[in-house]
């Protein structure tokens, strides 16, 4: 997710400056971010760190928590069980969207299921 988040744009130095919490909790440094996108971190980050994950991606907790638990535990969540890895990551991303890009990408899919309709 962090890797993603870069790739659409958000510089680590960002992502460490979003996520310190808005009452002073702690947030992550710049390297940090960096290993946690390369794959360097080996041990899974504490639930403050993935709150501060999440601050720093802009992505919503509980999406974080769950990537972290299937990365570091093998653990696939409830909520995303069932979907193959596409499907997976096409929610991921569209639960990291503001809600601008999400109604442009529920207009492009009407659009698309229109357009498959009408031949």
């Amino acid at each position: 997710m962090v890797l993603e988040a870069n790739r659409r744009g958000l510089s680590y130095m960002d992502m460490a400056k979003r996520s310190v919490g808005p009452t002073g909790e702690k947030g992550m440094s710049k390297p940090w971010f960096q290993k946690l996108a390369t794959g360097k971190v080996a041990t899974a980050p504490s639930g403050p760190e993935l709150e501060a994950v999440a601050r720093g991606i802009g992505s919503p907790v509980r999406l974080v928590k769950e990537a972290a638990a299937q990365q570091w535990l093998e653990f696939e969540s409830f909520e995303l069980s069932g979907y193959d890895d596409d499907m997976r990551h096409i929610i991921v991303r569209a639960a990291a969207m503001d809600p601008r890009e999400r109604r442009r990408l529920r207009v492009m899919l009407d659009a698309a299921e229109e357009a498959d309709r009408t031949g």
